[in-house]
């Protein structure tokens, strides 16, 4: 039984091997096509900006494998395409020898590439070879750029760009970096944990924040409230900041949970209500105890992070939740701004004080490692 397995496995292996070989005989004479082609410029009858796009809107391919057949016209060494044609490479490893053999190694080299090397080591070793002059190293630079675009409510930011290779690098690294100290929450993404460092690393170049100097929290002066929307919607509508940004309940809970906020309710657009007030901040002496208390560090089980240290609210004020000491908190701020404000976790209140725990989308699992 297991005999007849495993010489069907070996069949269909050497059936696939048997095709790829084929497909690499069609991407030799498809080459050859192209190269006649290349010569008459069809392209430009059918407005494409080079022949690499022509190529990949006519055969329905992906860009790079467009390059790659391109690539391969281009050679003078007809010993690539015979090995192409031959079903000895695919189409993949002969773009890399044409592309090695362009950078000037020498043929021994490519030889000993072209059978010795995986695609991997191949494509490092063309990069490490391959030239970068000064004008395209100062056209690297001269295409960095950024792109931060709010949606109409400025509700949600679209960040996109790019950046010349040391610059990237040195970008990458320092989000990397500060994405290893956050601690793990269950299913978050590698995209949204960079996407939380960068938010620090903004916050902190802003207030001078770090694990040894916790830094300020950015605060808001104002919010404003309009009572006709913000009422029957539970905050979901209605409520923006002095700057114009739109806010949630969960962005409302944290500004008001941060500081002293004075608080303007509207009526629509005839202008402020009598009864506008300013929140009351916790007392100096009472946000000193609590660092104190929770040994300057935060108070989550498992986590001793100092990051940005923020005093919360077990039982929130806007639910009759008050100043007093046990009703504080000492939280680091990715437990603070990301646990419990964005993700809607809460404080266990029979948690023991030192050993607070969070419910609501599952536990957290003490420090992240450094995301590789």
């Amino acid at each position: 039984m297991f005999g007849d397995l495993a010489e069907r496995i070996d069949n269909l292996e050497t059936e696939l091997v048997t095709l790829e070989e084929e497909v690499s005989r069609i991407r030799s004479r498809q080459v050859e096509i192209l190269t006649q082609l290349d010569t008459h410029q069809v392209y430009l009858t059918d407005g494409d900006r080079g022949m690499e796009d022509w190529v990949a809107s006519r055969l329905d391919l992906s860009r790079p494998t467009a390059h790659r057949l391109m690539t391969l016209t281009h050679t003078t060494d007809p010993w690539h395409l015979e090995q192409l044609a031959a079903g000895r490479w695919g189409l993949d490893r002969a773009a890399f020898l044409v592309k090695l053999a362009a950078t000037g190694a020498s043929p021994d080299l490519v030889r000993e590439a072209a059978t010795e090397y995986s695609l991997g080591r191949l494509w490092g070793l063309v990069e490490q070879r391959r030239r970068i002059d000064p004008v395209t190293e100062q056209a690297s630079f001269e295409s960095r750029y950024l792109v931060i675009q709010p949606s109409l409510d400025e509700s949600m930011f679209r960040l996109w760009g790019q950046l010349a290779g040391i610059d990237g690098q040195l970008v990458d690294k320092a989000l990397r970096e500060k994405a290893g100290t956050f601690p793990v929450i269950p299913d978050q993404t590698q995209g949204q944990v960079l996407a939380d460092a960068l938010t620090a690393v903004c916050a902190d170049s802003l207030t001078g924040g770090s694990e040894d100097h916790p830094g300020r929290t950015v605060t808001v002066a104002e919010v404003f409230v309009d009572a006709n929307l913000a009422a029957p919607t539970f905050g979901e509508a209605g409520v923006t900041t002095s700057s114009g940004l739109r806010v949630g309940p969960a962005t409302l809970s944290e500004i008001l949970c941060e500081g002293r906020i004075r608080v303007v309710w509207t009526d629509g657009d005839k202008g402020p209500i009598a009864n506008t007030h300013l929140t009351e901040a916790i007392p100096p002496a009472i946000r000193t105890w609590v660092f104190h208390r929770d040994q300057g560090q935060c108070s989550i089980e498992g986590c001793r992070s100092r990051y940005r240290l923020q005093i919360h609210h077990i039982h929130q004020r806007h639910n009759g939740g008050n100043h007093d000491p046990s009703n504080l908190i000492s939280l680091c701020w990715y437990h603070h701004h990301i646990a419990i404000h964005q993700l809607g976790m809460t404080i266990d209140p029979n948690s023991p004080i030192h050993r607070r725990r969070l419910v609501g989308q599952g536990s957290l699992l003490g420090r992240a490692p450094p995301i590789t």
